[in-house]
């Protein structure tokens, strides 16, 4: 198996994947992807920093947090702002519908988003980072199961 938090990675890319119709099937679980102007417009998934704190009532437990970030890349076009506002929909209610990441987590809550312009690429590139806080729980001598 796989460390818990490579597993929600997984799961993530899965429901975005199926569920983020704008985007195709363009949905890459890696934050390093060289994505051209054919590739756009494309959701690349990734773990940020993740904070763990030990509680030790019954088992020995590693309670942690995640940050998920799903960053969503499209066309900069007049409309660029719209068309990531209606990526970011589709982003968040595929995960809230999918709350406890297939049971890995006991939640995954948007914390925040940093819409952006790059004019840098082939073509301008507009862009939102959606940070997911997750939550979810191991036992500190067994970090590949959720507890």
């Amino acid at each position: 198996m796989a460390h818990v938090r490579q597993q929600i990675r997984e799961r993530i890319v899965s429901v975005l994947t199926t569920n983020v119709t704008l985007v195709s099937s363009r949905v890459y679980g890696t934050r390093v992807y060289s994505l051209t102007d054919a590739d756009l417009p494309a959701i690349t998934v990734y773990a940020g920093s993740e904070a763990s704190a030990l509680q030790t009532i019954g088992v020995k437990t590693s309670a942690r947090v995640v940050s998920i970030e799903v960053d969503a890349y499209v066309r900069a076009t007049t409309n660029f702002d719209n068309d990531v506002d209606a990526i970011a929909v589709q982003i968040e209610e595929a995960i809230a519908n999918d709350f406890t990441v297939n049971g890995l987590a006991k939640s995954a809550v948007l914390s925040g988003t940093d819409i952006n312009f790059s004019g840098e690429a082939e073509q301008p590139v507009g862009s939102a980072k959606l940070t997911f806080d997750v939550r979810y729980d191991t036992a500190i001598d067994d970090v590949e199961t959720a507890r």
